[in-house]
């Protein structure tokens, strides 16, 4: 059973994320009431927020009269006591626990006895903060995705006091806002941030690590993995800063080595590289410059190709020619010759030292069409090179692909190079989740989908491209770097052993139902 809510009250309206969630009740027809201890910054999100209105009737998204009753619907206060006629409060305010359970006492002092209280915290427990009220099954978690205006989904998480009422009550009021709801369990990240958190960790320290350049992390995402915003992207929009914030409250409450802040992160945010705000992070955002460099022609050895069908245009477009500048082989013994502007050895998961040794030789480099299992390959081409490769030789095999409309990012030589190196501890800590009761596996992957963007969940990205591939990739980075987050999940052994078993090797794909 539920309650009936008319007025909804935001606590920090004066922020981004506060602000956004103010126009969710308003536009969804609830009187709001905007708090901040700052009447500045509330006069200045009324401003951001009428603009945004106005741009929605530009776009035909609102009527002129639809935009003008959202606004005579909201009000703004710097007094507490304004929010007492409130049924429903969603705090948005500074993620610090302490801070909150004050929020909390004061607002059980001007309160009803009926009224809700929502946390948009992204990474604190809600029955922690719901023990600063004297009535903890009134306090339920209410996560929102920046910007709030614009993305749907909303995490919603009982604590362990939080009555049956009182989720109902908030769960039917975000689906009356038109928000799309998840119900996940009161743990440290919910699923969205439990989920982030790391990975964007990863990313940067893949850049600290020299497996490659921001923009060649960002881009072997974008690409190979179809995400709206790379890892190091969406960092510099969040801010760096934020970023540490995150670490700092997440590590020392799951303990997982992922979740701390790496290294070269503050000392970024101690330089004053925040994003962004500040202009700059990992990009510059005073303007991109692009180069490139004229195509050369290319012949190929060999014929089994991973990244390339027989009848791909790429293949028919090779020469035949001697003096080609480029040699790619496919599956063929490498010959060596220095007088080539660059030779290509097409990699499965093993690494160009195989090949080459640890040695190298300047002009030869590996390269691999990243695929998704047992998904068709995707347009990015990982490029990789050793420590002595020729930047002659890295230009020369950029411009031929791209050329080709393949995308490339550069790797070094490692295990997993950009991709899987990235997104394998991500699935694995799904798949981990999932045991653990964090969320369905339809909760997680939508979850996903709408908080980030992403075309595909991560299980059923798992599943679909097979649960027995998994478990070899995760098994190679795990041997290699010895990391528990490339151990192989359960579900993964699970499938390759039954595809050793009396099944032989039938493809595991989609096999355990999810």
């Amino acid at each position: 059973m539920s309650r009936k809510i008319s007025t909804v009250g935001v606590c920090g309206a004066g922020g981004s994320m506060g602000a956004g969630i103010a126009l969710v009740a308003a536009r969804a027809g609830f009187r709001t009431i905007s708090y901040d201890v700052s009447n500045e910054t509330l006069v200045r999100a009324g401003r951001q927020s009428e603009a945004f209105l106005d741009k929605s009737v530009d776009r035909g998204k609102l009527t002129k009269e639809e935009r003008d009753k959202i606004v005579s619907g909201m009000s703004r206060t710097t007094c507490v006591e304004a929010l007492g006629e409130c049924d429903l409060v969603i705090e948005a305010i500074f993620e610090n626990l302490i801070i909150k359970q004050e929020l909390l006492k004061r607002l059980d002092a001007v309160c009803s006895g009926n009224a809700i209280f929502a946390s948009n915290t992204s990474t604190l427990s809600i029955t922690e903060i719901a023990s600063g009220s004297r009535n903890p099954e009134r306090v339920v978690g209410m996560h929102f995705c920046l910007p709030a205006q614009l993305m749907r989904l909303i995490e919603m998480s009982p604590g362990i006091l939080t009555s049956g009422e009182t989720f109902s009550t908030a769960w039917e009021w975000t689906k009356a806002c038109n928000q799309i709801p998840v119900k996940t369990q009161d743990k440290p990240g919910f699923i969205l941030n439990a989920l982030l958190v790391p990975f964007n960790n990863d990313a940067i320290r893949a850049v600290e690590a020299g497996v490659a350049s921001a923009e060649d992390v960002d881009r072997a995402i974008k690409v190979g993995l179809g995400y709206k915003m790379g890892p190091l992207e969406l960092i510099d929009l969040i801010g760096l800063d934020t970023q540490v914030r995150l670490c700092e409250t997440f590590y020392p409450i799951t303990l997982d080595p992922r979740a701390a802040a790496p290294p070269l992160l503050k000392r970024m945010v101690a330089a004053g590289l925040l994003g962004r705000k500040s202009g700059r992070g990992f990009f510059s955002y005073e303007g991109n410059a692009m180069f490139g460099a004229g195509q050369m022609r290319y012949t190929i050895i060999g014929t089994a190709s991973k990244s390339f069908p027989v009848a791909d245009p790429f293949v028919s477009k090779a020469t035949t020619a001697p003096d080609a500048e480029i040699v790619i082989y496919l599956d063929a013994p490498l010959k060596p010759d220095p007088a080539r502007a660059a030779i290509l050895i097409e990699l499965g998961d093993e690494s160009l030292a195989e090949h080459v040794g640890e040695g190298g030789i300047p002009n030869v480099l590996g390269f691999a069409r990243y695929r998704n299992g047992e998904d068709a390959p995707s347009q990015l081409i990982e490029l990789v090179r050793q420590p002595n490769a020729a930047e002659a030789a890295i230009d020369a095999a950029k411009a031929m692909f791209e050329s080709a409309g393949f995308p490339v990012a550069v790797s070094s030589d490692q295990i997993g190079r950009i991709i899987n190196r990235l997104v394998l501890p991500k699935y694995n800590a799904a798949l981990r989740f999932l045991d653990e009761g964090l969320g369905t596996q339809a909760d997680m992957d939508l979850t996903c989908k709408l908080g980030l963007g992403y075309p595909d969940g991560p299980i059923e990205r798992v599943v679909r491209g097979g649960l027995a591939n998994h478990y070899a990739r995760t098994k190679a980075l795990f041997d290699t770097y010895g990391m528990s987050s490339y151990a192989p999940p359960r579900q993964a052994i699970v499938a390759f052993n039954r595809s050793q078993g009396s099944g032989g090797s039938r493809s595991m794909k989609g096999q355990l139902g999810f």
